[in-house]
């Protein structure tokens, strides 16, 4: 019996130590200085094949859209731009239609930083799916020095 339960134990701690955190997205983060006084942050999504994200200006009842925040301490220059062309196309998941990205996802967001401020910090949130199946919303921290 004390075998059985020393096997069993092991067992359990081998199927948990395999098992991955599935993440089809990842994402990066830059800043880069312009010729003004201006800064351009840039968070970029590398999207797994037969994945989605969805873009900020997605519609109501359908997926979550990408949301930045932005930490005070900077003074935002518009809104965040979406760089990469988005897709346009009815969802079988939400039956609407949908603004997506597939394969890499650009987003850009020009700033002046506040006096003595050295980096650029918040959030961003965003769900993605394929065909079949959506991940819930996740939000993913950034603090980018510049």
């Amino acid at each position: 019996m004390r075998t059985f339960l020393i096997v069993s134990i092991f067992s359990l701690f081998g199927t948990f130590s395999s098992a991955q955190i599935f993440k089809p997205i990842n994402w990066s983060f830059e800043v880069n200085q312009n010729k003004d006084d201006t800064y351009t942050f840039t968070a970029t999504a590398k999207i797994d094949e037969n994945w989605v994200v969805y873009s900020q200006h997605t519609g109501e009842g359908g997926p979550i859209p990408l949301e930045f925040t932005y930490d005070d301490g900077i003074a935002k220059i518009g809104e965040t731009e979406e760089i990469s062309p988005a897709i346009k196309k009815m969802s079988k998941l939400f039956e609407m239609e949908v603004i997506q990205f597939k394969n890499e996802a650009v987003f850009t967001q020009k700033f002046i930083p506040n006096k003595g401020q050295s980096s650029i910090k918040g959030y961003l949130t965003f769900m993605c799916c394929d065909s079949n199946k959506c991940l819930p919303p996740t939000d993913v921290d950034f603090d980018v020095a510049f």
